[in-house]
């Protein structure tokens, strides 16, 4: 402590001071509490800052394994359930699927129903979207479809109707491999055969009208397969097997 007279440091709780004789007063209790207050306050400060600092600490730690729980994707495996991605894949293929009636039936469809009547195992009609198809009217759609994607339209829509079957289907269906240009040819001919004439032809030539070659039902397995594989790869396969 110091003399408040001379300044000078003297032995705390000293009554006189040993360089001027000044007596010294004893401090009061709360000039003794406010002497000590600054020591406390800091005391105080310190503990707070601790507090917070842990409690900053304690939030990063927290975001830190959220963070790296949504990037592990163990929330999304809990909050959603097993089949959630085949649901989201089965709504969005059906929302991309064109309606189809017999007056507009879209050719990018041709390949849907030629699934339809793969899975039919040759029994008709065919329940595609809202229609009931026969085996004249599949095999219409289809081989349009073919002819119009080979000229270069498979955004184009067909006007089906109600064509009647072959009367004496016929054909000799010899196994053989028919070229991109000649099934196309096959199958312009094939549809423009029903439009003009309003039932399907009892067969189909290979490469010239009129040669009895491939039966209507050999032509419509020939035309499932072909749009299948164009409704794999949307292209035209370099050619088919009969």
């Amino acid at each position: 402590m110091f003399c408040p007279k001379c300044g000078k440091e003297i032995k705390d709780g000293s009554k006189f001071c040993k360089h001027c004789g000044n007596k010294i007063k004893p401090k009061a209790p709360e000039q003794a509490a406010q002497a000590n207050a600054p020591t406390q306050t800091s005391s105080n400060d310190d503990r707070n800052k601790k507090i917070i600092i842990g409690v900053l600490v304690a939030a990063i730690v927290i975001l830190a394994i959220v963070f790296v729980a949504f990037g592990t994707g163990l929330f999304d495996n809990h909050s959603q359930p097993a089949n959630a991605g085949n649901q989201v894949q089965q709504s969005s293929s059906s929302s991309s699927s064109k309606a189809v009636s017999l007056n507009s039936f879209p050719v990018s469809e041709a390949p849907a129903l030629a699934q339809a009547v793969k899975s039919s195992g040759g029994n008709f009609p065919v329940q595609f979207q809202s229609l009931s198809l026969s085996k004249a009217q599949c095999l219409y759609i289809l081989s349009k479809s073919i002819s119009q994607i080979g000229s270069g339209h498979p955004d184009a829509t067909i006007s089906v109707g109600d064509p009647s079957y072959a009367s004496h289907p016929s054909g000799s269906d010899s196994s053989q491999t028919i070229a991109r240009q000649n099934y196309v040819d096959m199958s312009n001919r094939f549809s423009s055969w029903i439009e003009s004439n309003g039932f399907v032809p009892n067969y189909v030539g290979i490469y010239t009208g009129g040669v009895p070659d491939i039966s209507p039902s050999r032509m419509l397995d020939i035309c499932v397969s072909i749009l299948i594989d164009y409704g794999n790869s949307h292209n035209l396969p370099a050619s088919v097997k009969v």
